[in-house]
Order: C-alpha cells, then sequence, then structure tokens
C-alpha cells in the first residue's frame, strides 16, 4: 500500500515519512484515533516505506521485491495481530489462523471496522479477542532474524481488545524489543489500553480525515 492511496492524513503521512529519512523510528507506535480515519491503511503504508528498497521522495516504489510482497500483504517480516475468535477448529486461535480472511478485507477496503471484520470471520454472539497465549506468537516472530528487510514490522489492530494476560507478557518486548523491530498499535480507544503499554509507545493521534480529501475520495 502507497501512502497515496491513504485518504487525507497528509501531515501525519509528512512526520511519518521524515521520522524514516532521519532514521529516527520509534520502535513503539500508537496511533490513536476514530473509526474511519485510515489508521490501518497508514499503518501498512508506512510499514512499506521503511521495507522499501527504493524509496522516493514522498512515497515507496512499489516495484522493488519488497514492495510487491507488501502489496500482496505477504512480505516475511510483515506481521499482524487482530481480534479472533474461538472454533471448534482453533480452540485457541491466534491470528494467523484467519490470515486470509484479514488480507481478503484489506484488499477489498483497509477501512473496515471492527463490526465488518467480525462478521467476515463469522462472529455472532462470541466477542472477538487477542488472546492472552497470542503473545507468545508475537514473542517467537520477533526473536527470529529478520527475513529480507532491515526492519521486522508488527501490526497489532484494536490492542483495546487484548486479554491482560497476553497485553503484561508483551510489556517487555514493547519495551526492550529486538533491534530493528517495529511495533505499531491501531487503536479506536486509546483509554481501554492498559496503561502501562500505552506508556511504552510513542502516540500518534490520527484525526478524522478531513471534508476535502473524504470529498475528493468518494
Amino acid at each position: 500500500m502507497f501512502f497515496k492511496d491513504v485518504i487525507g492524513q497528509d501531515s501525519t503521512k509528512q512526520r511519518l515519512i521524515q521520522s524514516v529519512k532521519e532514521e529516527r523510528v520509534s520502535h513503539a507506535q500508537l496511533f490513536a484515533g476514530p473509526e474511519g480515519s485510515g489508521k490501518l491503511a497508514l499503518a501498512i503504508a508506512y510499514a512499506q516505506f521503511v521495507a522499501c528498497t527504493n524509496r522516493q521522495e514522498n512515497d515507496s516504489c512499489g516495484e522493488c521485491p519488497s514492495c510487491k510482497k507488501y502489496r500482496k500483504l505477504i512480505h516475511p517480516d510483515l506481521h499482524f495481530v487482530f481480534p479472533v475468535i474461538k472454533t471448534p477448529k482453533f480452540k485457541e486461535p491466534v491470528s494467523d489462523n484467519f490470515l486470509e480472511d484479514w488480507r481478503m478485507m484489506i484488499g477489498k477496503n483497509p477501512y473496515f471496522n471492527a463490526d465488518q471484520w467480525f462478521e467476515q470471520i463469522g462472529v455472532e454472539n462470541a466477542q472477538g479477542l487477542i488472546y492472552a497465549h497470542q503473545s507468545e506468537e508475537i514473542i517467537r516472530k520477533l526473536n527470529l532474524k529478520s527475513y529480507e528487510s532491515e526492519y521486522k514490522v508488527m501490526i497489532i489492530w484494536l490492542p483495546e481488545k487484548m486479554h491482560v494476560a497476553c497485553a503484561n507478557k508483551l510489556l517487555k518486548m514493547i519495551e526492550e524489543p529486538p533491534v530493528k523491530t517495529l511495533f505499531v498499535l491501531i487503536t479506536e480507544d486509546e483509554e481501554e489500553i492498559i496503561s502501562t503499554i500505552r506508556s511504552r509507545c510513542q502516540i500518534i493521534i490520527i484525526p478524522p480525515i478531513d471534508s476535502a480529501s473524504l470529498e475528493k475520495a468518494i
């Protein structure tokens, strides 16, 4: 995903781009803002720009091997965590069990909300969560060496849905991650995230999309 594909948010884009150019990429960032502001799209565009091997002035190139894998969300150093549900097939589910659905949703429209995601994976009366055992999978992945990129990127969508046991297990990893690890947490309710996680992140406020950009996109 390119920065140019993200609707509006020009000042935030420039801030993120500049941080990469100046090699000031904070290892843990919390994108906080309302539903529909494009936080997930922005996070993926940012991660693609970080990984791009032929960065342009204000966007990733789209042509290098890294960008081509990011476009399909199959880059081996890009990881996603998001709320899931227990099913007869997955008694202890992790995000990777639902990764194909996730890629499909982003491919159709990266501006989806939690209700649309839960409908996609068949949630009825169950509550989607990031379960405690997900932390073990995150730690395992991030302790591996990068496969191709300089950075390993872990995008956590809706960390407010994280079980407190999972959050507590991740504290040390978020505070002192392996070298060249980038956490991007994406929240719509910052106050629902445990304070010890929030305090370890650089908070980036993502405002609602300005009306001019939204009108142009529509």
